[in-house]
């Protein structure tokens, strides 16, 4: 199973969450979301120098550079 920073996903892939690194409050605010260690999302755009758009939960959310680099994903499926 592919595991990789969220930063670096491939727009226009499904991956599962697979750890939020270290920071508890970057924790509570995705958990917030519904965004939990398991949940799947699609990286809809991922350009340098601009936030990670991803859909999740019927839910389009934009997670910052800097954040994305703490959230491991993996278990991609190309669609």
């Amino acid at each position: 199973m592919e595991k990789l920073l969220l930063s670096d996903a491939a727009p226009g892939t499904t991956y599962q969450i697979q750890k939020i690194r270290d920071e508890a409050r970057l924790v509570n605010r995705l958990s917030s979301m519904g965004l939990l260690v398991g949940s799947p999302v699609t990286i809809c755009q991922n350009q340098k120098k601009q936030p990670v758009l991803l859909f999740a939960r019927n839910t389009l959310v934009a997670i910052g550079r800097e954040e994305s680099k703490k959230i491991v994903v993996g278990g991609a499926d190309n669609e």
